[in-house]
């Protein structure tokens, strides 16, 4: 008792009891999903004919009628990617253990567009339509429960703020679910969702959104627009953290197909922006991130940091996406993909689906901050350095290294472009579709997805709204 009382008076200082935090509404915390689904196989139904019979149907030991549960249908786990096989006995192979995907759910897994289009449906507050919201699903991925990210929504939340005595409770609407579940899990059960566009989160903008039954009278802070988007690119430095780890722990030896990122040589980097195709059937996404430059005070490279920066109060109140700055470069540039399908074989679609086309992310325009940049091109390098590794087995010598790149011609050398690739292959070892999700939700952010669009509509089915939206605003 006397080693206890000091240490508790020192927590009662610290934490004083009745001291208000923030906290989320709902009645309780969030739940998360099952790990193991309940799923039992159906027995072979009886025959209900008197035929045969020595005893009533009442009498038999899985009877349809007394034990009527057990023929009940359950729904079967998701599959994974890759299953252990020393998990797998005869006891529980048919139980919870999922099963492995067919090479042809791995196909659809790798497709990003698949998997954002497949996510669950939300009401969107703005343009008061059902969206694929990007809420998470139970889908098993090498071993990690993957919320599937789809770009259409932003999820909010309302944070109950703490107040003094007497005065009315107040709610404001925080961002929630944006980052990877392994780093920050979803807080909030109540929540509103709203489309995935910065211009729709100006004040003027907010100010018209349709109140919500969960708190019809929280706040949206000033500084929300900037929060979701700062939240959007640290997704992608998770996505690619994740994406090092686990290249790091699979090795692709003897499978050449199964490369996830390389860095596009000078030469295909010069045809690519020449041809406007990209050299490869199965890539998703061509980032552009070359090397922070140093500073002119300093003589030293900014330090790699995905903190976030205050902004001034200029450049709280988002611009429209649809005036850009002159002598700016776009966030992206869609460029299609160049096919090697044999000159006598046709694609069977091809009269009635538009030509595949990947994004080009320019890191400048992406990341504006230097040290944010720094960060996400030094992520990008640990990647090609652990698909390096897995490649080699080992790190190169620096003597043979330096010997090797002398040998090698200037157009063959590696240029700042990026390429990532995914397809069946690539989903045994690792997902890059979830990072190729997290950069598409960014240029949805920025509004790039819409441009040249809002008079037709583009991908989206009666997208004039947005239009509309603007000539409000204006």
């Amino acid at each position: 008792m006397p080693r206890l009382l000091p240490r508790l008076v020192k927590k009662l200082k610290e934490t004083p009891l009745g001291e208000p935090r923030p906290r989320h509404l709902g009645n309780g915390k969030h739940a998360p999903p099952r790990r193991r689904p309940v799923y039992q196989p159906i027995p072979e139904r009886p025959s209900y004919s008197v035929a045969g019979r020595v005893q009533s149907i009442l009498l038999d030991d899985h009877s349809p009628v007394t034990n009527s549960r057990a023929y009940v249908r359950h729904k079967a786990p998701s599959p994974r990617v890759l299953v252990s096989p020393g998990k797998i006995t005869a006891e529980n192979a048919e139980s919870y253990i999922p099963r492995e995907m067919t090479a042809q759910e791995r196909e659809w897994w790798s497709s990003p567009y698949l998997r954002m289009l497949s996510s669950p449906i939300r009401w969107c507050a703005i343009s008061r339509r059902h969206m694929p919201s990007g809420s998470p699903r139970n889908v098993i991925v090498n071993k990690y429960y993957a919320h599937i990210l789809a770009d259409f929504l932003i999820r909010l939340t309302p944070l109950q703020l703490p107040v003094p005595r007497g005065t009315k409770p107040l709610q404001i609407w925080m961002p929630d679910g944006l980052q990877h579940p392994k780093f920050r899990r979803r807080n909030g059960q109540l929540a509103l969702y709203m489309t995935c566009w910065k211009d729709i989160f100006s004040p003027i903008n907010l100010s018209r959104t349709v109140p919500s039954r969960v708190a019809p009278k929280g706040i949206f802070h000033k500084l929300l627009a900037t929060q979701i988007g700062h939240s959007l690119r640290l997704r992608i430095i998770q996505e690619l953290q994740l994406l090092e780890e686990r290249l790091s722990r699979r090795s692709r030896r003897k499978d050449e197909a199964a490369t996830i990122l390389r860095r596009l040589t000078r030469a295909e980097f010069k045809d690519l922006r020449k041809t406007g195709a990209v050299p490869h059937q199965d890539a998703i996404a061509v980032m552009v991130v070359p090397p922070v430059n140093r500073v002119p005070s300093t003589g030293k490279r900014p330090i790699a940091s995905i903190e976030p920066e205050i902004p001034s109060n200029d450049q709280i109140i988002p611009h429209a996406s649809y005036s850009h700055c002159k002598g700016r470069l776009p966030l992206s540039t869609l460029y299609r993909v160049q096919c090697d399908l044999p000159e006598e074989e046709e694609h069977p679609f091809s009269s009635l689906v538009p030509a595949a086309r990947v994004p080009l992310y320019n890191g400048l325009t992406m990341f504006p901050s230097a040290s944010q940049r720094a960060m996400l091109h030094a992520a990008l390098c640990k990647v090609l350095g652990a698909e390096r590794r897995s490649r080699l087995g080992r790190s190169p010598n620096g003597s043979d290294g330096n010997q090797q790149r002398r040998s090698i011609s200037s157009s063959e050398r590696g240029s700042h472009a990026f390429l990532l690739i995914s397809n069946e292959r690539t989903a045994k070892r690792a997902d890059s579709a979830a990072l190729a999700i997290a950069l598409w939700r960014l240029r949805m952010w920025e509004g790039d997805a819409y441009q040249d669009q809002v008079c037709s509509g583009g991908w989206e089915v009666d997208g004039e709204w947005r239009m509309n939206y603007l000539r409000q605003s204006v």
